[in-house]
């Protein structure tokens, strides 16, 4: 079986007092719609925070110098017959500065309240509902 690693975060801001996270379109499956959050393949000698902080400057365009301590999810799953692939996502508030998705790869960006993100991802929703309780622990 083949092995793949993925690294990348749940991106949040508060505007209006209300908590909102960055959510993308996948423009590679666009007819499923699959949203999901920043991530992409680890490359060598790449700690898995470089990896994160460099496929979300990427994609989305946001300079992330560092992520929430004590958050770190992974996600597993097997996108092809034969490969098994881990995502790993950590925590990051936006910086201010606006969303500039790479066109190559994405086909939108969002940025929604927990509920109605939760409703929009596919295959992410224990990752958020993971960064949601995480957030809240520490808001409290």
């Amino acid at each position: 079986m083949n092995y793949e690693k993925s690294c990348g975060a749940v991106i949040w801001r508060s505007l209006g007092g209300k908590r909102e996270y960055l959510i993308i379109l996948n423009k590679k499956s666009p007819a499923s719609g699959h949203w999901g959050f920043p991530k992409g393949h680890i490359e060598a000698d790449e700690s898995e925070a470089d990896t994160a902080r460099r496929e979300i400057l990427e994609e989305v365009g946001l300079k992330i110098e560092s992520f929430i301590d004590g958050f770190r999810q992974v996600s597993r799953y097997y996108p092809a017959p034969g490969v098994k692939k881990d995502a790993v996502y950590f925590l990051a508030e936006a910086p201010d500065s606006e969303v500039h998705i790479q066109e190559s790869e994405l086909g939108g960006f969002l940025w929604l309240e927990y509920d109605m993100a939760k409703k929009r991802l596919n295959h992410d929703v224990k990752i958020l509902d993971a960064a949601e309780k995480f957030l809240e622990k520490r808001e409290k």
